[in-house]
Formats: C-alpha cells, structure tokens, sequence
C-alpha cells in the first residue's frame, strides 16, 4: 500500500510539472447534492451536477446520479453502491454528445485529528460503461478538510474553509478507440463554504485539473441538502 501511494504520489507531481496544454478558459460546475436517511441504518444520496466548459456556455456533461448507503452499527465507515448517468459534449464548436453508465461503489470514514477540522476520507471504485468503447474500470481516492472561520466547529451560521484533493487512476488503459494512462486526473478544490443549518450548506470555490494531457480551471457551486 505505501509502494502504491509512493508512485501516485510521483506520478501527480510529475504531471504538475510537464507541459500539458493550459486551457485558458474557466468553466463553470454546478453541483446539487441530496441526502436522506432511509431507517435501519441506511441512506441515499443523490447529486445532480451541470457543467460547462466556459463561463456560461459550451456545454461539457450533465450528471444525474444515485446511491444507497449503509453504515453499520459497530463500524466508523459507511458504504455506498450506486450508478450514475452520464452525456458529455465536446468542448468548441462541436455539438456532438456522448453517453456513459457507470457503477460506483465507495466507502467514506472520518478523521479525528483536531475538533477544530473536519477530515473526511472517500475512496471510489468505478465500473464505467462509455458509448462505442470497451468496458473499464477507474479508482479514486477524495480527501475533505473542512476548516471553521467564525465559530470553534462547523454548527448552524458558520461559515468555513473548504478543501479537497482527488485522485483517479484508470484500471485498464486500452478502451476499445485507443488508449489511456493509468494516472486518468487530479482535482484540488479551495473555496469558503456556509452552514446555514443542519439542511443546508453552501459551497463556492476554484478547482484546478490537470490530465496527462491538459491543465484547466473550474469554477465550483455547490449546495448540499439533508433531508
């Protein structure tokens, strides 16, 4: 296990510094994000998320998707099983759309290094199903580091420094049209997020990608309900 994060870790800092293309454009993500509890331990998530990628046009993917989750009684881990929806456009003048299905499957836990953070851990396992190419799988690896601003905890009225770090490496590298590496992307988000109460957060902030291929920035909203 640490072989494997050592070459991940390598891989990210190498591609941080070779010359992809730096896509000048920033684009917009919208996220909305529902969660409920079902009874007997379980739950459902669902999100919905539109992107762009320009700032507010050249449509880039809609994405419609859904998970039960579980969290067993003795255990500080709840586990989810879902599938998603996926129609991608080209990024130009193009208005040609492609479409995936995809599986997940994920497993999230708490950190507990201060009561002034919050850590939250998220690794995913994909079985994606994309239009016209082979089947493949995908891993990734989410760490959230939530900081208060205005109160000692993130409670009702807070608001807070939001974080995130995501990691994905592709289990297959031919797809049927071609081939991909094994490092597919990373994510880095920064942005002030607000508690308003225990059903809705807010969240606003920058995210920086980069592939093997390229370098892009995003602009991320997102509004997260319980219900």
């Amino acid at each position: 296990m640490r072989n494997y994060l050592i070459i991940v870790l390598l891989s990210i800092s190498y591609y941080s510094m070779t010359g992809q293309e730096s896509i000048n454009e920033t684009g917009l993500w919208n996220q909305y994000f529902i969660n409920t509890n079902l009874g007997n331990k379980l739950k459902l998530a669902v999100d919905l998320q539109y992107r762009s990628y320009e700032i507010p046009s050249d449509f880039q993917q809609f994405i419609g998707r859904a998970a039960i989750g579980y969290q067993p009684a003795s255990a500080q881990v709840t586990l989810y099983a879902g599938y998603g929806y996926f129609n991608s456009g080209a990024r130009g003048d193009s208005d040609a759309t492609s479409y995936e299905h995809r599986l997940h499957q994920d497993i999230w836990w708490n950190s507990s290094i201060s009561e002034y953070f919050e850590v939250r851990h998220r690794i995913r396992i994909e079985e994606r199903f994309v239009e016209n190419q082979d089947f493949r799988s995908r891993f990734r690896y989410m760490l959230f580091l939530n900081v208060p601003l205005n109160n000692k905890k993130i409670i009702d009225k807070t608001y807070y420094l939001a974080l995130w770090n995501e990691t994905f490496i592709n289990g297959q590298t031919k797809t049927g049209t071609g081939t991909v590496q094994y490092f597919d992307r990373n994510w880095s988000f920064a942005g002030i997020g607000y508690k308003l109460n225990s059903k809705f957060k807010f969240q606003a902030g920058y995210m920086h990608e980069f592939t093997p291929g390229t370098k892009k920035g995003q602009i991320v909203l997102s509004l997260f309900q319980n219900i």
